[in-house]
């Protein structure tokens, strides 16, 4: 409060008189009630900033639980909206993978219908085309007959001739010499130039008649034949032409011998080598069999079992060998064209198969209760798969089964290393490849490139991979092959960026450049046009790092990675991600 006037106070000592006494009690109250009023005021003021503390308080605490609230709301919405979308993402999915179900029920279904009628259709013509063609052999055989008696009659006519010819020839001579013979000889000259000529007429007879055998057609022994081989194969054998020969041996040789009602198993030529004996008989046996340039379709390849049945083979002939040279098949991947050596005991069974190629040969031997035996040797091959893969030397021994080819080791040499592991192929409704493998020392440039041509990577390759595919048949058995195992690359490069100048300068991520290590390693995995580099880590020189990365449709690369620079005058260190694709590589610090 102000200080209190002291004009109307009253002296010290003395006594107030006159107005002195009211001024001073009326000052006193004033400033009584001043003090009051400000009290007063202080307070009012005082609750007034409490109130408004405790409002904006009260605000701030409600704006707070408002934000909250609409925070939770937007999380929800967005939760909504997430849950939502993968909801139609997987309604989506599972409509796709229904429709492709449906389009795929339904491709199937007017491709077997298509396949029907195409084999009804097939069937038809090959019963058209095999009946116009035993017309025409008919015709042919005919006119061969009627050509073959021609040719006999003038033959034989001009034979005749001839001997008639040198009869009249040596008369002359025994007429003359006859009084001397009588004289000197007693008639013995005479007789010897008859016999003379006997002989002579003899050896035209045999030489014409060897020279018939191989010239006059034999149709009836190649129907026999044919009658033999169709109850040895199972099948139908039709021989469009058949002559005897007797060099190098007694055989008899074929032209355009046909297998199957639809003809689809051909040889332009062959050779059957017979009992002589059993020509004559009902009965007619078959030792050996000879055929040149063969062509099996598609369709008669799944027949090759049943010509292989040995069920009555036993009570037709004793056919110990079958010897076919130029083989083709039509079968997918293709298949060189290769020779063929089939040794079979007398029930028909099969002994043995050797089979040869200019860039693989197989050999297959039966094991009772055991299957199959395969000994199959590769030389300058290329694996059937979107990866040319060369193989410079491979050997495989397995075991055929029912339905499965198991082969426990093989061995091969590639792109100057080696590679070890297991096989089996199983088959029924589809076709399905499993395999183990042990690389060593392989170059990794020429691997990759058998891949890719967008990255360069060198050095010597070691890693243990598992390795699986599936097909609908043998061609798409290795479209799509999926893949995992870990990997070491030893003193190498690495093409597209350097990782080194990346550490130095942002820019550096977008250039293309070199980066050299001592040792790469990782996981790998990859299936369907996709892969993953998982725990890779880099070391070279001062240089190390981590990574993992995924490449996807397109070559696009995304990932992380982690780089480190240690040395005696710089250490850094830095995360970075890497976009961008294979080709070109994108590499940003960052994270």
């Amino acid at each position: 409060p102000p200080p209190r006037p002291t004009a109307d106070l009253p002296p010290r000592g003395g006594a107030c008189r006159g107005p002195c006494r009211g001024g001073w009690r009326r000052r006193l109250r004033e400033d009584a009630e001043s003090r009051a009023k400000e009290a007063q005021e202080a307070t009012t003021r005082l609750e007034v900033e409490r109130r408004a503390k405790y409002e904006a308080e009260a605000r701030a605490k409600i704006e707070a639980e408002e934000a909250e609230k609409r925070n939770r709301a937007l999380q929800e919405s967005l939760e909504t909206e997430r849950k939502g979308k993968q909801e139609a993402e997987a309604r989506a999915k599972i409509e796709a993978k229904a429709r492709e179900t449906v389009a795929a029920d339904t491709r199937a279904a007017v491709q077997a219908e298509l396949e029907t009628n195409m084999e009804k259709r097939a069937e038809i013509e090959g019963k058209a085309q095999a009946k116009a063609y035993m017309v025409a052999k008919a015709k042919a055989e005919e006119d061969e007959e009627e050509k073959m008696r021609a040719d006999q009659a003038r033959r034989a006519k001009e034979m005749a001739e001839v001997l008639r010819s040198k009869a009249e020839a040596s008369a002359p001579d025994g007429d003359a010499e006859a009084p001397r013979t009588k004289k000197h000889s007693g008639g013995r000259r005479g007789g010897a130039g008859l016999a003379k000529s006997l002989g002579i007429g003899a050896a035209l007879v045999l030489i014409g008649a060897v020279a018939l055998v191989h010239v006059v057609p034999m149709r009836t022994l190649a129907v026999k034949v044919e009658q033999a081989l169709s109850k040895w194969l199972h099948d139908d054998v039709s021989i469009a032409s058949a002559t005897f020969r007797l060099w190098p041996s007694p055989h008899l040789r074929v032209e355009n011998v046909a297998v199957g009602k639809l003809l689809d198993a051909k040889a332009s030529v062959g050779k059957v080598f017979l009992d002589l004996p059993t020509i004559f008989g009902d009965r007619l046996s078959v030792n050996e069999l000879e055929f040149e340039g063969v062509t099996i379709s598609n369709d008669a390849v799944k027949r090759i079992p049943t010509w292989g049945n040995p069920e009555g083979k036993g009570e037709i002939g004793s056919v110990n060998q079958i010897t076919l040279r130029n083989v083709k098949m039509d079968v997918k991947p293709n298949l060189d064209s290769f020779n063929a050596n089939l040794l079979f005991d007398r029930k028909g069974e099969l002994r043995s198969a050797n089979l040869n190629a200019a860039t693989w040969t197989l050999v297959m031997k039966p094991v009772p209760d055991k299957g199959i035996e395969l000994d199959l040797d590769l030389r300058n091959w290329v694996l059937p798969a979107a990866a040319h893969i060369p193989i410079s030397r491979a050997s495989l021994k397995g075991t055929w089964s029912g339905n499965q080819i198991v082969v426990p080791e093989f061995e091969a040499n590639t792109m100057d290393g080696k590679v070890s592991g297991t096989l089996k192929v199983t088959w029924g409704t589809g076709v399905r490849l499993e395999s183990d493998l042990a690389i060593a020392k392989v170059s990794a440039k020429e691997l990759i490139a058998a891949f890719t041509k967008d990255i360069a990577i060198t050095g010597r390759l070691d890693g243990n991979f598992q390795v699986a595919s599936e097909g609908a048949n043998a061609e798409t058995l290795l479209k799509a092959p999926r893949a995992q195992g870990k990997f070491r690359i030893a003193e190498g490069t690495l093409s597209n960026v350097d990782l080194v100048a990346v550490m130095q300068s942002d820019a550096a991520g977008q250039r293309a450049g070199v980066t050299k290590f001592a040792e790469l390693t990782g996981e790998y995995s990859g299936a369907e046009n996709r892969s993953a580099y998982r725990n890779v880590v880099l070391q070279g020189g001062v240089l190390r790092g981590n990574a993992s990365l995924e490449v996807g449709q397109s070559s696009a690369l995304s990932g992380r990675a982690t780089l480190e620079i240690r040395s005696q005058v710089a250490q850094d260190r830095g995360s970075f991600n890497v976009t961008g694709t294979v080709a070109r590589p994108i590499i940003r610090r960052g994270g």
